[in-house]
């Protein structure tokens, strides 16, 4: 790159997760973070959140440590506060922020979103308030720095078609420059987009990876997921609590990435469950991208993140009501 007043996009970036991404990571002692903060050691690159995200997640921490604990939590936050500031760079939100994220909220601009159809207007405009606050930090640390900026999240408010939504980046643009604006940069697909882009691709057999995603601690962890307190279905979906969860098929290419001494392997599963509820319907499917963490000698799952599931038909059903 001839122009040194242009950030390198492969050296030194700063790397912003959202909520949702710190939370996915399993910060500060999943394996995603780990990883996370493994690779952003090898290529130099730094962690950070908007000081929005940070009192997000300390607020969650904090409910979730009373509701364990049933008694005070503020050790367990001071502690949680300390390893957040440890780990990331908390980028602070700029002045006349807040104020200037209500006048957008008015106006309905992005990445304020219409209020949703449920009627919720508060909450719709809770959350506009928060993503602009956000956006505007987003854009003050980026001005602020010579740095490739990778923001990691998966709220829509934000997007279009995996990337920056148009007048998010026509923003940019008027702000910073054309020229610098391309280096601001959003991964919808959080992990597993910086393992394509910084991850060492190595090679798996399609028979190895078929024998990861087959084991126990996938199906357990996927089990958890779906039926877990915080279920990623509506109320009225069939979703098992009980009844036999079995593995289908594996979908896409095998694609596995090292960093440091382990494999990291983003794999799509589709499952099967049957039931007396589903004798009428038949199989009940499931889709889930999951991020399995995988030790190289002997080639073991040690953990796994479920990235997101979701209801499909099965492929007869599709076949059947094609048109």
């Amino acid at each position: 790159m001839t122009n040194s007043y242009l950030p390198d996009t492969d050296q030194g970036a700063l790397i912003v997760l959202d909520t949702d991404q710190l939370e996915l990571a399993g910060f500060p002692d999943g394996g995603v973070f780990r990883m996370l903060h493994t690779m952003a050691n090898l290529h130099g690159h730094t962690l950070a959140v908007p000081q929005t995200v940070a009192i997000e997640h300390l607020a969650h921490h904090h409910f979730v440590a009373q509701q364990l604990a049933g008694r005070s939590s503020e050790g367990a936050v001071r502690r949680r506060r300390e390893a957040l500031h440890a780990y990331f760079t908390v980028l602070p939100t700029p002045e006349g922020a807040a104020e200037e994220a209500l006048d957008r909220v008015t106006e309905r601009r992005l990445p304020a979103r219409a209020a949703s159809v449920d009627g919720d207007v508060g909450k719709a405009e809770a959350h506009s308030i928060r993503n602009t606050v956000v956006w505007l930090t987003l854009l003050a640390a980026f001005e602020d720095r010579n740095q490739m900026l990778w923001f990691l999240s998966g709220n829509q408010a934000f997007a279009s078609r995996a990337a920056f939504h148009p007048d998010l980046r026509a923003e940019a643009e008027q702000r910073l420059g054309t020229d610098r604006s391309l280096f601001l940069g959003l991964m919808q697909d959080g992990s597993a987009a910086l393992l394509k882009r910084w991850g060492n691709k190595v090679t798996i057999s399609a028979q190895d990876l078929d024998l990861l995603v087959r084991s126990e601690s996938v199906v357990q962890q996927v089990r958890a997921v779906i039926t877990g307190p915080v279920r990623p279905f509506a109320p009225d979906s069939p979703v098992p609590d009980t009844v036999p969860l079995a593995f289908d098929s594996r979908l896409g290419r095998p694609l596995a990435y090292q960093v440091d001494d382990r494999l990291w392997v983003p794999s799509r599963i589709r499952w099967r469950v049957r039931g007396e509820e589903h004798t009428c319907s038949g199989s009940s499917v499931i889709m889930t991208r999951v991020l399995l963490e995988v030790s190289v000698e002997p080639m073991l799952v040690l953990g796994v993140t479920v990235v997101d599931v979701s209801t499909a038909e099965p492929p007869a059903a599709r076949g059947r009501y094609a048109t």
